[in-house]
């Protein structure tokens, strides 16, 4: 007890001595550029928290995957796949709260840019304004409107923050990814996983798509698609090429290094060697491909891993183990495609009615991967076939749920009613609002 005595009172004496004046606080960091470079990183880093709903949840939103039955730990993932899920639905929660803490992120770090002046000033504005238009054009496509908040907000005034209207998105979506395009780099630097210009045009061209700017996402993805610097590789499997990262192709994606950074496990990988006994991707999804289509083999076909008994990996997102890490692989989830911009626009001119335009750029990827021509100029046959079209060539890319959705083919094809095209807000935020003028919970839930 006394020596007890002793160390008690030798520490309460350092409890109460200032920490030294030159200590990291959110007052003195964002002092200069390497600063808000760091502040930049921090906002990338959290794009990684999407991965799973992007990967994996989407994916048994569609009819890519299914969940046959359920445990108590696949419930909220069951609910999903058989447009089930209620107000409570955890995955649905934790993706509302990981997109907000990115937008909170971006917000932190242009407020503190305010009055600021250095070089790089621009291109890392206009970065934190593309990811932060990615969180919210994401956040749209869930859940519909919601809160639409540009700056560092207190609890007190976020719970005055009313859910937006479609236009306020899309304004907001419009005016900052211009920004971006603006001001982002035209060329990748050494740090080769952040966005360039033709990444804001895409993302640009999917927003307008989204909210029926037909001609506007033409003129802008037709202005992407003179950036000589991208463009198709020679086949898909090519554009997953784990030896060839961030090839020509690749124009935004989460990057990983499975040395420096540890990487990650397999994605889609399987305990059975038999193909019949796969049930992920469905029988159904595959029914939309031709054997002949070089896509096909990407998901039907599997690599055992070496020294891992009953472990097979899915050829599009395999890779090797590292040698010194060696549970860990460190292939790239791709969000933005070359291909995904010519199919753009060619959605762009049907949905003007110039369906004969638009099937030369479609065809584009046909021919690719190696199936006939599209000749059917009707309008309603095109979007159908561009809608198993960009199942094809995004296949388990977080892509297809959404595609659905902008065309118009969901409810049919899934025999769902309109209030399952968003989902529920969850219920934790309606509660800590408790104003249904303010935030109302989507119809049907």
């Amino acid at each position: 007890m006394a020596l007890a005595s002793v160390g008690f009172i030798s520490c309460s004496e350092k409890f109460f001595e200032q920490y030294p004046s030159n200590n990291i606080t959110e007052g003195n960091f964002y002092q200069t550029e390497d600063d808000f470079n760091q502040g930049v990183y921090s906002c990338y880093a959290k794009l990684k928290t999407n991965m799973s709903f992007h990967l994996t949840e989407l994916a048994y939103r569609t009819d890519e995957c299914i969940l046959e039955s359920m445990a108590v730990s696949t419930q909220d993932r069951y609910d999903i796949d058989h447009f089930a899920e209620n107000a409570s639905n955890g995955i649905i929660e934790d993706i509302w709260d990981a997109w907000y803490n990115g937008i909170y992120r971006c917000n932190d770090v242009l407020d503190h840019m305010a009055g600021k002046e250095f070089g790089k000033l621009p291109q890392y504005k206009a970065e934190i304004l593309f990811m932060r238009s990615w969180w919210y054009f994401n956040l749209f496509r869930c859940f519909g409107g919601v809160p639409l908040v540009t700056r560092v907000v207190t609890p007190a005034e976020s719970k005055l923050v009313p859910r937006c209207t479609e236009k306020e998105m899309y304004e907001r979506l419009v005016e900052d990814l211009t920004f971006a395009v603006e001001n982002l780099p035209a060329q990748r630097s050494s740090e080769v996983a952040r966005v360039t210009r033709i990444a804001a045009q895409a993302l640009l061209g999917k927003v307008h798509l989204t909210f029926g700017g037909y001609a506007e996402a033409e003129a802008i993805l037709a202005e992407a698609m003179k950036d000589t610097k991208f463009g198709l590789e020679k086949t898909t499997a090519d554009a997953f090429n784990v030896n060839n990262k961030m090839n020509k192709e690749i124009i935004f994606a989460l990057y990983y290094d499975k040395t420096l950074d540890y990487g990650h496990g397999y994605w889609y990988s399987s305990n059975t060697s038999v193909e019949a006994d796969r049930r992920n991707p469905t029988p159904e999804f595959l029914s939309i491909f031709d054997k002949a289509d070089n896509r096909y083999a990407l998901i039907t076909t599997y690599r055992q891993v070496p020294n891992v008994s009953n472990v097979y990996a899915m050829a599009k997102w395999d890779d090797t183990y590292d040698a010194t890490y060696t549970t860990s692989v460190g292939n790239d989830f791709p969000h933005i495609r070359y291909a995904d911009v010519v199919l753009m626009r060619a959605e762009a001119l049907a949905q003007q009615n110039k369906v004969s335009e638009a099937l030369t750029y479609m065809n584009q990827i046909r021919q690719r991967a190696g199936i006939a021509d599209f000749t059917n100029t009707d309008k309603t046959a095109f979007i159908k076939e561009l809608g198993m079209e960009r199942g094809r060539e995004f296949a388990l890319e977080g892509q297809r749920w959404f595609d659905l959705v902008r065309l118009g083919l969901a409810q049919e094809f899934f025999n769902i009613d309109k209030n399952h095209l968003v989902f529920p807000i969850p219920n934790s935020q309606i509660e800590i609002v408790n104003n249904n003028n303010i935030l109302w919970q989507n119809p049907g839930f």
